[in-house]
């Protein structure tokens, strides 16, 4: 029989929450409500087990910390959800066997074995504990945010309805990747393993931002989250203004750009940028998959042998007019690329919001936008940027500048919420959320 002894009132960071505590047959476990639950339908919840080594040291042998930290930032854009903490430590085998387990692994065994070898089942847990606390809740239809289908079965077999599974995967690296693997190949778990963490701890900074990209692939959302990234010197310039191209970040901020260009759906840049740099726009210094190129072109002067056609192992996006020449369209189809044509806006320029439920419409629920100067202003002017990562390199250029007039008269300025620093190479990465008036 599940008892609520307590509830408080639970300030976080990441919004406010109430706290439970239950008790069952002598063990403790926890409630993390957001909002008002009761007789709701479809209330989000995640059932997560206590992962002493990964939740609290931020251990790199699971994934146990990340999903944690994920959940809460997931609850904290929601009007209602549930975080269930179950007091089952490694599986249900305890922290002592969990550390000989441990050491098992690193022996070679993985953690399906080690748990044999120790005398446990692969997974002793008990989800009935959660759905006799969501009952106490008054909560039975869920959308659960799991990787485990084991888990969905019980929950359902226990009188809850799921509605819906909510894929958690919060990304794999060189310590953690045999263990997810042995998940996803001995315990049937749902895995891409498209997300990866660097092994190196120089980017570990930006992991915030790709926990809201993970996210918002699985959120319904009309438009991408969108993420602004660019490189400026001291004096804001992002280029000569002698039509030059000219290399302003460090190597070490390259990779963090092209780690970024790894984790978006889509990356997007204007024809200007095109015609002047002739860019790759792919991932090249790091790991990972590259993202589809997506460029803004009203009048359709993509070149036609430029590399972004040529080199791009996935077919470019072009935004065009609808007026947009048709024997243009058809040539620039020929070389491969995939022409969205959408309405203009009072400039005679692409309409980047409709452009945007465009790009959606296609998959891309995630887009980095590089630039130029004009789209950079355009996204911001239209308060479509979800997400800045600046490149601060320490020169003075006295050229073309990101954006300019960007305010109008009396109108607050954007700005970043919970601006972070972090020196990189020679380099300093200004990033956090955008804030608008």
């Amino acid at each position: 029989m599940i008892k609520n002894l307590v509830k408080t009132r639970l300030p976080t960071g990441f919004g406010e929450f109430s706290l439970y505590l239950y008790s069952e047959h002598g063990k403790e476990h926890l409630a993390l409500v957001k909002g008002e639950v009761r007789e709701k339908p479809e209330i989000p919840v995640r059932v997560h087990s206590e992962c002493l080594t990964g939740d609290v040291f931020g251990s790199r042998r699971c994934d146990c910390g990340d999903q944690l930290r994920h959940t809460l930032q997931y609850l904290g854009r929601v009007d209602t959800g549930v975080l269930i903490y179950l007091r089952q430590e490694g599986r249900g085998i305890g922290l002592m066997k969990k550390m000989k387990a441990y050491n098992l692994q690193d022996q070679g065994m993985d953690t399906v074995e080690a748990n044999i070898h120790l005398g446990h089942q692969p997974d002793e847990r008990d989800y009935g504990i959660a759905a006799r606390i969501l009952r106490d809740l008054g909560v039975h239809s869920i959308r659960l945010i799991t990787n485990n289908p084991h888990k969905v079965e019980e929950l359902q077999q226990h009188g809850i309805e799921v509605a819906e599974r909510i894929p958690i995967e919060v990304g794999h690296h060189s310590e953690n990747l045999g263990y997810l693997r042995s998940k996803a190949e001995r315990m049937a778990h749902l895995l891409s393993f498209r997300e990866r963490v660097p092994d190196h701890h120089e980017l570990g900074f930006i992991q915030p931002l790709i926990d809201q990209l993970t996210l918002s692939r699985n959120a319904e959302h009309p438009l991408p989250f969108v993420t602004l990234a660019y490189a400026q010197g001291l004096d804001g310039s992002i280029a000569s203004d002698a039509g030059m191209p000219l290399a302003l970040s460090s190597e070490p901020a390259l990779v963090l750009t092209h780690y970024l260009r790894a984790h978006h759906d889509g990356l997007l840049v204007g024809v200007n940028t095109i015609l002047a740099d002739d860019p790759q726009l792919n991932v090249r210094y790091c790991a990972g998959e590259d993202p589809w190129p997506v460029i803004v072109d009203s009048l359709l002067r993509t070149p036609l042998d430029c590399r972004v056609l040529k080199q791009s192992r996935k077919p470019p996006i072009i935004l065009a007019r609808v007026d947009a020449d048709p024997e243009r369209r058809t040539r620039l189809a020929e070389r491969g690329a995939h022409i969205l044509q959408v309405e203009v806006d009072a400039e005679g320029f692409v309409d980047i919001r409709q452009a945007l439920a465009a790009l959606t419409g296609e998959g891309i629920h995630t887009l980095m936008v590089e630039g130029g100067g004009k789209i950079i202003s355009t996204f911001l002017k239209q308060r479509l940027v979800n997400y800045c990562v600046i490149t601060i390199t320490p020169k003075i250029i006295g050229g073309l500048k990101a954006i300019e007039g960007l305010q109008s008269a009396g109108e607050t300025p954007f700005s970043l919420s919970e601006c972070r620093y972090q020196p990189l190479g020679s380099d300093i990465i200004a990033y956090g959320p955008v804030q608008y008036g």
